[in-house]
């Protein structure tokens, strides 16, 4: 028989979900297990199926063939790839919606399996951690702070204590731990608590923004000794030539003067005053200068 969707692209499907022809064989879903089936062969029943069936059957059809494999995870991915590879056999409004539906719906199987698989591999905390219990989850206020801890964002934290915070307000509880507090108060109370901080935050942002540049200035040096050694350092460097014929620094007394007292202090901790320091730095007040034992010479 001629078919109408010809295969364009297989997906290496490492396992098949095509059973044996029986009492329970369901000719809308099922695809007929034979002797020597090839990858091409299965692929190509595959996409037959994903166009003889209505729209309204593609996530029966899909929960279908994951109950036939032994990792529907990896058949679903699979399934995608195929759908993805023969996209181009999709064509019109109607089969681009079938196309979406099917991707649609392998999504949200996938993750309902791996939700699933996640909620069974997760311990469940000791009892005195436990809030309370429905008939079909627990409560736990301390297992919750852990999965608010795996969030850098607040807006996300936010989003899932308000969540929790409304699924045990509409759960049956069957039991309530009178030793902790009541879950949706504690997520409330977190909630208010990650926005406290976010005004705190915002407060001392906007505090540092408003500090003058001076304040972030870097703690200033002790000068453990008479101010003329320092200063005639550096009168030495303004006022010796180098071999280059230029003195070693180039700058005028004031600026010298403006950055010795921007930078240190005498060894009492006390500010220089940058008269004494344009003084001290005048080559024609020698007098000021140190002995020669102490000098820095250059």
């Amino acid at each position: 028989m001629m078919q109408n969707f010809l295969l364009k692209e297989v997906a290496t499907f490492e396992q098949f979900s095509s059973v044996k022809v029986s009492k329970d064989f369901n000719p809308l879903f099922d695809i007929e297990k034979k002797s020597k089936q090839s990858l091409n062969d299965y692929c190509q029943c595959l996409i037959d199926r994903s166009f003889s069936i209505t729209h309204s059957q593609i996530p029966e059809f899909i929960c279908h063939h994951c109950t036939l494999v032994a990792d529907p995870v990896s058949w679903l991915n699979k399934f995608e790839k195929l759908l993805s590879l023969n996209d181009e056999l999709f064509i019109g409004a109607r089969n681009h919606n079938r196309h979406v539906k099917f991707m649609v719906s392998i999504e949200t199987k996938r993750n309902k399996i791996l939700d699933e698989i996640s909620s069974h591999l997760k311990t469940k905390p000791a009892k005195k951690h436990i809030n309370a219990e429905s008939d079909d989850r627990y409560f736990s206020f301390y297992e919750l702070k852990q999965d608010l801890m795996a969030l850098c964002c607040d807006d996300d934290k936010i989003v899932l204590l308000t969540k929790e915070k409304f699924d045990y307000q509409q759960s049956n509880i069957e039991f309530l731990n009178i030793n902790t507090l009541e879950y949706d108060k504690q997520c409330d109370k977190e909630i208010e608590h990650i926005l406290a901080l976010q005004v705190l935050q915002y407060e001392i942002a906007k505090k540092i923004a408003e500090k003058p540049p001076s304040e972030y200035l870097m703690e200033k040096i002790t000068l453990h000794g008479p101010l003329n050694i320092i200063t005639n350092a550096f009168k030495q460097m303004m006022t010796s030539v180098q071999p280059t014929g230029k003195p070693y620094i180039r700058k005028r007394i004031k600026e010298v003067a403006d950055f010795l007292a921007d930078n240190f202090v005498d060894e009492n901790g006390n500010p220089l005053s940058k008269e004494t320091l344009q003084t001290y730095l005048s080559p024609g007040r020698n007098d000021k200068d140190p002995n020669s034992d102490v000098m820095i010479k250059f």
